[in-house]
């Protein structure tokens, strides 16, 4: 497996690093709650377990260059944008030619 470049990594690892930080809050939150006479519903865990899912899943294809993860990436990165510092940094990235190259097209607006 090639090594993406520096950007694209970043990228990736953003996402992986939200994944985990789903799970373990999610793990913490049940931890917590399951001794307290507090009733959360299988679906609140089941949401949060597909949602590190996606993350992670999303992270992979974009250090794979797979094409789909280039649009769950932008999907990913909207949650990213209610922190401007970071959000835009990896929007950027995202705009880039060299992030668009790694999945296997030029930025130029070429058609498939």
């Amino acid at each position: 497996m090639r090594r993406p470049p520096a950007s694209v990594a970043l990228v990736a690892r953003t996402h992986w690093a939200v994944a985990l930080v789903i799970f373990l809050s999610t793990g913490l939150l049940y931890a917590l709650t399951r001794r307290w006479p507090v009733e959360l519903e299988p679906i609140t865990f089941q949401m949060a377990g597909g949602l590190g899912l996606l993350y992670g899943a999303t992270g992979y294809l974009v250090w794979r260059g797979v094409r789909p993860g280039r649009f769950l990436s932008r999907c990913c990165g909207l949650l990213y944008l209610a922190r401007p510092g970071l959000g835009s940094h990896l929007w950027r990235i995202m705009d880039s030619a060299e992030y668009a190259a790694h999945f296997g097209r030029s930025s130029g607006g070429a058609s498939e």
